[in-house]
């Protein structure tokens, strides 16, 4: 008895959300190959692409929100593998004296999002 095995191939995207709470959702990048990211983000300028591999919202001024990012790559198949958050503050130059004062949430504050989208081909 033979068995035929399915030969597959993965597209992988990282997408990184930075300050959610704060930029409007506008501040992300996309992590993937450039030429399926143009797909995505046709009307995106090569300034946008701080690598070849990596496209930065910051530098396109008609950057849309992740959230329409998600929407579209998951409208082309792709599937969200696994997704984090979190917060971080930077570093202070000063510490305050005073002991039991409450954290407060600065606006140097980060929030972070991240997701790995994954989309599967049969090959074969």
């Amino acid at each position: 008895m033979a068995t035929t095995g399915t030969n597959q191939r993965f597209e992988i995207l990282s997408l990184l959300v930075r300050n959610v709470l704060t930029s409007n959702s506008k501040n992300f990048q996309l992590h993937g190959d450039k030429q399926f990211v143009m797909q995505i983000l046709p009307t995106a300028p090569d300034r946008a692409f701080i690598t070849n591999d990596c496209y930065d919202s910051s530098f396109d001024l008609g950057a849309i929100t992740y959230t329409d990012i998600l929407q579209r790559l998951l409208r082309l198949g792709f599937q969200i593998q696994s997704s984090a958050g979190g917060s971080f503050q930077l570093p202070k130059s000063e510490k305050s004296i005073i002991k039991n004062e409450p954290q407060q949430t600065l606006p140097q504050d980060t929030f972070v999002l991240q997701y790995t989208l994954v989309r599967t081909h049969n090959v074969g």
